[in-house]
């Protein structure tokens, strides 16, 4: 009952993002409401293996929690109270169900890789069939399929993170395919969610979807797979830098920072003598005014932001946590180990100069975060639990596949 609901609850997300029957307010508080169940159900597997939790791993987990939840009551911020929870409940979920069958992830993992690349397709299709499709630099900046409701992201930025994130999650699929049918289709998916990551001209997303590529190849295929796969990269990245090769040179030399070091500075100032623990969750940044006239709310930096709301020491644990579970996905022997290690090794790096809402309803931030967080909190479970059973093996060794 337990991993069924689970399994439910991380395609509710996974697809959900995407399209939903209802609003995004009734996806939000169905997601609310499968997390809720799933973690009463999950209980009795949690307290089966009690003993991993005086690990230090999750020690520090329970260290980083308290951190957080202290930090929103002392704010009196009831609303990051209720999210917070909600993305700890979360979390246990998928702990408790990470060292599940490697066919329940191939299933579940699979449905939002197809759901990607379905949507990736349709929404690139019906631009063309609109006449709004355009190879022009800038012209197209696609966010939305052009249907109201249906892959709408309002914004470039979080259309290209959640495609990029389907993006390395159908690449792992297809490094860990034995047959040629699965190879092609998983490999189709990765090619059609890269094309409209492409086209969305988000750096930040372009910069996940490449080093989660390449971090994802290098330490989760051997071989002449390996070989292959970074054959293929290397020649759609020859591919990309003749075709768009101004383009490239513009995005990443001319446009420079984009002001974004106005705002970080004015983030550092605006945090003033709240440096310990900041000015509370779910605090405002404000308004920035930059020396163009325009005005921002964000801080255009995952990492300022927790500083500003956390302050040094809620950066620190987030940092110390990012480490642990790096480490910990390093060397663990799951074949999950390698995707949660890819999308955490790209997020850590865009996180620098990109995203917002560290706490909030599911978003962008459960995809690169949160939930390759708790799989790497599952996986360092599994190690526990078979550290006494079998020798130390190479970082993410496993004789089967998912």
């Amino acid at each position: 009952m337990s991993i069924a609901l689970a399994g439910i609850t991380l395609v509710s997300l996974l697809v959900g993002r995407f399209w939903w029957p209802t609003d995004s307010g009734n996806w939000e508080k169905t997601l609310r409401l499968l997390t809720c169940l799933s973690v009463l159900c999950a209980v009795p597997q949690l307290v089966r293996e009690r003993a991993r939790w005086m690990s230090a791993t999750f020690i520090l987990f329970a260290l980083f929690w308290a951190g957080l939840l202290a930090n929103a009551l002392v704010a009196e911020s009831s609303s990051s109270v209720r999210q917070l929870l909600m993305i700890l409940f979360f979390s246990l979920v998928i702990i408790a169900v990470g060292v599940s069958d490697g066919r329940f992830w191939r299933l579940v993992l699979g449905i939002g890789a197809l759901a990607g690349a379905g949507f990736a397709a349709f929404s690139l299709l019906h631009k063309v069939q609109l006449g709004e499709f355009t190879f022009a630099y800038r012209t197209l900046n696609i966010h939305d399929s052009g249907v109201p409701g249906v892959a709408e992201f309002g914004i470039t930025i979080e259309a290209g993170m959640n495609y990029a994130f389907s993006f390395i999650v159908a690449l792992w699929l297809a490094l860990r395919s034995r047959r040629w049918t699965g190879l092609a289709i998983w490999s189709l998916c990765a090619l059609t969610q890269g094309v409209y990551v492409y086209f969305t001209f988000s750096r930040a997303a372009w910069m996940a979807a490449l080093i989660g590529a390449v971090v994802l190849v290098l330490v989760g295929s051997q071989g002449r797979m390996r070989q292959a796969a970074l054959g293929l990269l290397g020649l759609g990245g020859a591919a990309v830098a003749i075709g768009g090769y101004r383009q490239l040179a513009y995005e990443f030399g001319s446009r420079g920072l984009t002001h974004r070091d106005e705002v970080w500075r004015t983030v550092i100032e605006r945090v003033g003598e709240r440096w310990w623990f900041g000015h509370g969750a779910h605090t405002d940044l404000g308004d920035v005014v930059l020396s163009t006239g325009q005005v921002v709310h964000n801080p255009h930096s995952l990492y300022l932001e927790v500083l500003y709301q956390f302050g040094g020491v809620g950066l620190a644990s987030l940092l110390v946590m990012l480490a642990v579970c790096l480490w910990t996905l390093w060397h663990s022997r799951s074949p999950l180990a390698p995707l949660w290690f890819a999308v955490l090794a790209a997020s850590s790096v865009v996180f620098m100069v990109e995203m917002h809402f560290f706490v909030a309803a599911p978003n962008v931030v459960w995809m690169w975060l949160w939930l390759p967080m708790a799989g790497a909190l599952a996986s360092a479970s599994s190690q526990y639990r078979a550290s006494s059973q079998r020798p130390v093996s190479p970082p993410f060794s496993s004789p089967h596949p998912a």
